[in-house]
């Protein structure tokens, strides 16, 4: 069970809005990560367990955008 918090919703939410249905959480020893399979590949992407850097979000989003090369689409407001 993956613990719920302000991060997996934000990245929820962006997946949701990019219409990316194929991922999943896994726990690693300090970090969490969140597999995601789009567009012929599998990327993975590492964020924080604890919520002590109040950008962590935004980080990650970024991370995924880049990663999917989602770059230029911005998450709406």
């Amino acid at each position: 069970m993956m613990w719920r918090d302000d991060c997996t919703d934000r990245i929820e939410r962006f997946l949701e809005q990019h219409h990316i249905t194929a991922f999943h959480y896994e726990r690693r020893s300090k970090h969490r990560s969140v597999v995601i399979t789009h567009g012929g590949k599998v990327v993975t992407i590492f964020f924080p367990t604890s919520g002590s850097d109040w950008r962590g979000h935004r980080r990650v989003v970024a991370k995924m955008r880049h990663a999917l090369g989602l770059v230029g689409t911005k998450e709406a407001a």
